[in-house]
């Protein structure tokens, strides 16, 4: 009886300890992730901070290297490791042909005068595009400068940032040729075209240049918060990210003054602007979403989605455009999806 009772309770024990380790695997197993943590920088005003996890989106399209984004009849992205722009139907939401055969597409893309136009940091030159077709018609080797945004167009030409020293370099679409040059300080970063002129961010003198496409001559130079790196245009102004204390700055184009500072409290997280729709947009480091109503005297974030992401972003009619250069894709949401996406 004693050695009976001595097998029954090795039995017992063995039992025990094998099923421990299994009860303890299948509570792992069954366990609850846990939620991702809301950042300490950003909006704390309740219901302005929403998680991006929560807000669906429409389409999504893998593009290796993905950067800027310019819209219009097609969506251009580039893809840098293999050397073309894609494009995209935004009406099918799909890719269509590529324009091919590019060296290391760089600094954004227009579409004007029938062509698509993009800067290549590879082979230092701009590459024209028929519009419809994605062929390319002409390679102008007048340089190139890796910057966010170095391509503009104004009403008869092609502006275009062609190297270090920020050359600002003038090309005639009739000619495929430089008809002429302005000298900028070396460090400005990102080129735009609206009311009537071309703008520039100059970071290091933490300005932005208002320059005459007439005169070829640089008209104002307007005193900005710290570290400007992106430009936008609508409601009447030019809207200015700085970088460095993550901020807002609006211009007033008539008065060519900053008429409102406006706080997106994310210093140091790049990032880039558009405005459509009514709103003005802003994706950055950690916050890949945020959206800004820009009614006059009251200007301020109603939307922060914080997350995975941010790059380069655009507006199109009914969409908005997010490039993820992290993760390589781009994302198209709709804007009125956004707008009724509330705080969990």
């Amino acid at each position: 009886m004693r050695s009976l009772s001595c097998f029954l309770s090795c039995l017992v024990a063995c039992a025990t300890l094998t099923a421990g380790p299994a009860n303890t695997n299948k509570a792992k197993a069954t366990a609850t992730p846990a939620a991702p943590t809301a950042p300490k920088e950003g909006i704390k005003i309740p219901g302005v901070q929403i998680p991006i996890a929560s807000l669906k989106s429409e389409a999504e399209f893998p593009v290796e290297g993905a950067a800027w984004v310019t819209t219009g009849e097609a969506v251009l992205v580039p893809s840098r490791p293999k050397d073309l722009l894609v494009r995209i139907d935004p009406k099918g939401n799909k890719t269509i042909d590529p324009v091919a055969g590019l060296s290391q597409p760089c600094s954004g893309a227009i579409v004007a005068f029938g062509s698509i136009w993009t800067p290549n940091c590879g082979s230092k030159s701009v590459v024209r595009a028929d519009a419809k077709t994605a062929k390319i018609t002409a390679t102008l080797a007048v340089g190139a400068s890796d910057v966010p945004v170095g391509i503009a167009a104004t009403a008869d030409s092609v502006w275009m940032l062609t190297d270090n020293k920020a050359t600002l370099s003038r090309i005639d679409p009739d000619q495929n040729a430089v008809v002429g040059e302005i000298r900028l300080p070396s460090d400005c970063n990102s080129l735009a075209f609206a009311e009537k002129s071309l703008w520039v961010t100059c970071p290091a003198e933490n300005r932005v240049l208002r320059i005459d496409p007439v005169k070829n001559l640089v008209d104002k130079r307007i005193d900005v918060s710290a570290s400007p790196r992106a430009l936008a245009s609508g409601a009447g102004s030019l809207w200015v990210l700085c970088e460095k204390d993550g901020k807002i700055d609006r211009i007033d184009p008539k008065t060519n003054k900053v008429v409102k500072t406006i706080e997106l409290l994310a210093p140091g997280a790049g990032g880039s602007l558009a405005f459509g729709e009514g709103f003005l947009w802003v994706t950055q480091t950690g916050f890949p979403l945020t959206r800004i109503d820009p009614q006059s005297e009251k200007e301020k974030v109603v939307q922060q989605f914080w997350g995975e992401g941010g790059g380069f972003i655009s507006v199109s009619p009914g969409a908005v455009w997010l490039s993820n250069t992290a993760q390589g894709k781009v994302t198209r949401f709709d804007p009125k999806r956004i707008n009724s996406t509330l705080a969990e």
